[in-house]
């Protein structure tokens, strides 16, 4: 029975890109509605195969973690899009906080330094004193 649905579904499949590709090269006016709805089932089937993973992702990490979790695997991927979101974007003013915490013993005055979070201005110092 699954042979014969797989078959049919390929002659359907063949038939179809035969009939598409006949049209196309025959008749010239439609070709432009041919490509457009092409464009169309490839958005689609992309689409459809990127949820496809998601779900999969999902499903994988839920199902091979031990312990068990309050919070959904959907709520769990919108908080991790939120995240990546957040961590792209930083308000100005948590910026302008954190270049006021640096303090330098030797660079009071640089300010190029000051733009940088505390963590990467002891890294840069530090490779400044294995150069020194």
């Amino acid at each position: 029975m699954l042979n014969l649905i797989t078959i049919s579904i390929s002659l359907f499949l063949i038939i179809l890109a035969g009939w598409t590709v006949t049209t196309y090269f025959i008749k010239k006016d439609s070709q432009e509605v041919i490509k457009e709805e092409l464009t169309n089932l490839f958005d689609i089937c992309k689409k459809f195969f990127l949820s496809l993973r998601n779900l999969i992702r999902i499903l994988t990490s839920t199902s091979l973690s031990p312990e068990e979790r309050d919070i959904t695997p959907m709520e769990e991927a919108v908080s991790k899009k939120d995240e990546q979101v957040l961590n792209v974007v930083q308000p100005i003013n948590e910026i302008n906080e954190k270049s006021e915490e640096v303090k330098h013993d030797d660079y009071d005055d640089d300010v190029a330094l000051s733009s940088f979070s505390p963590e990467v201005v002891e890294v840069i110092n530090e490779e400044e004193e294995k150069v020194a």
